[in-house]
């Protein structure tokens, strides 16, 4: 297990991502310092829709933390079919069947680096998420990491969703046809929204504000917590679930194969 786990950490270049990763949390830590942007510098400020004054500095460490939860998620969706193409393209299937390697130890090096990958996305984000916020002014913008902050949770359990259902697809069926399932979901997704925009209620949009957002997530504080505690347990299980099927799957695909 150990040995596959570390043939996707080298295929998806892990040694030159965790440097980039640390040479960016190290500049982040001192830019943060030198720029704490607790005090209201007119060079530094700007204001919102509702009249209050904004740090810039803090606004910019703010998006830092949410490019880090964002693309983090989204680069583990895009690396799940990624290390299984390469497998593919490197022919290591076929070497591992030469090996004393079940092919359920090797579907389950899938879910569970992957699953790592996620925790990892997850803890570097709170690190860059405790660290903005320890140096942010009281405001919108605290409001609004601390808001982000409450919902990364549920981020990161609707990318391990994600890969529940892909990872069996493109276990299963090959690239070109789970990619095609994929395409089909987000064009779908695409079409929802031109619908919405072309024939929807764009005044919604209109009266779209972050801080209802903000109160609303003050107001279901308990809700939201418990949210955070249940969701994880629940996806863990449909990705363990997933992960069964897919062994199973997988086992008799390739005696079929064969």
């Amino acid at each position: 297990m150990g040995g596959l786990l570390y043939k996707d950490f080298a295929a998806v270049r892990g040694k030159r991502l965790v440097f980039i990763l640390t040479i960016a949390t190290v500049i982040f830590v001192i830019l943060r310092m030198l720029f704490p942007g607790t005090g209201e510098n007119h060079f530094f400020m700007g204001t919102n829709e509702n009249g209050e004054s904004v740090n810039m500095i803090d606004l910019f460490f703010f998006y830092g933390e949410f490019c880090i939860l964002w693309c983090g998620g989204f680069w583990i969706n895009g690396y799940g079919a990624r290390i299984l193409e390469l497998d593919d393209k490197n022919r290591i299937r076929e070497y591992l069947s030469a090996l004393p390697v079940s092919k359920k130890t090797y579907v389950a090096s899938k879910y569970i680096f992957l699953g790592i990958c996620s925790y990892m996305v997850f803890s570097l984000y709170m690190i860059w998420h405790i660290i903005s916020a320890a140096f942010m002014q009281e405001g919108q913008i605290v409001d609004m990491s601390y808001l982000l902050s409450g919902f990364s949770v549920l981020f990161i359990c609707f990318i391990l969703m994600m890969e529940a259902v892909e990872l069996p697809l493109f276990l299963l069926m090959g690239k070109e046809k789970a990619m095609m399932v994929r395409v089909s979901f987000w064009l779908i997704l695409a079409m929802a929204v031109i619908g919405f925009l072309l024939f929807g209620d764009l005044n919604a949009l209109e009266s779209w504000d972050i801080k209802v957002w903000i109160d609303w997530a003050d107001y279901h504080g308990f809700e939201l917590v418990l949210l955070n505690i249940v969701s994880p347990v629940i996806v863990l299980g449909i990705y363990y679930l997933s992960y069964q099927l897919s062994a199973h799957l997988y086992e008799r695909k390739e005696k079929n194969d064969e």
